[in-house]
């Protein structure tokens, strides 16, 4: 008798770590059509709007990628932290192999990493189509606020919803269907501003291929101290 129950109960746990293998496995490819659908539509939209002043410095394009992904990180725990503690609740919570109290996303290297390209690439699009009075890091940042939520974040959700039926990360606030809220917004700006000041203080550096490694390292380690 004890033999079969412990039978039943080793195939009962099988099971359970096949199936968080497959969901795991499901989540990890979600997140990668997600990063190379924002890529290839970021690049092709900014590549038609800037002509030929577009370029992709590979260099540049990691250091982009790397940067938002690693400050990303931080800030997520930095700000959800400080929301739930001045206003009694989160502004979100990730759905999608969460770490960190549910703040941060093990797919963080992927999609943040994609956001960082996206950075790069729409940036140039703005320094040659913006009016000359908006070609400055504010401007930019106050744009930044209202496209990383309302397109990133949304179309973001949705995908994962169409491909799995999950939110990537819900939003506590109801004000967008709990795809975002406009709650973020201001969030982001100030967010983007001090990134975008890092950003261009790193183009300015003598280039060394030990700081893009430096910038994801320092990421990748946070996310595993979660």
């Amino acid at each position: 008798m004890g033999t079969r129950v412990s039978s039943e109960v080793d195939f009962i746990l099988n099971n359970m770590v096949n199936m968080e293998h497959a969901t795991s496995t499901q989540e990890i490819m979600a997140g990668t059509v997600c990063a190379l659908i924002f890529i290839s539509v970021s690049y092709f939209i900014n590549r038609r709007l800037s002509g030929d002043s577009f370029k992709i410095d590979t260099y540049l394009l990691i250091i982009y990628a790397v940067t938002v992904f690693c400050l990303a990180v931080f800030f997520e725990v930095i700000v959800n932290g400080l929301y739930h503690y001045f206003i009694g609740e989160k502004l979100w919570e990730y759905h999608i192999m969460p770490i960190y109290n549910q703040d941060v996303s093990l797919l963080a290297p992927l999609l943040w990493s994609a956001y960082g390209m996206h950075l790069y690439f729409i940036e140039q699009t703005y320094a040659k189509c913006l009016p000359a009075f908006m070609r400055n890091r504010k401007s930019h940042a106050l744009l930044h606020g209202f496209d990383a939520p309302l397109v990133f974040e949304v179309s973001g959700n949705l995908i994962f919803l169409l491909l799995i039926g999950k939110y990537y990360a819900y939003y506590l606030p109801g004000d967008v269907f709990h795809l975002t809220s406009f709650r973020v917004i201001p969030l982001y700006m100030a967010c983007i501003f001090f990134g975008l000041l890092l950003l261009h203080w790193l183009e300015k550096q003598a280039r060394h291929w030990i700081i893009p490694t430096t910038i994801f390292s320092t990421g990748i380690g946070f996310l595993f101290l979660g």
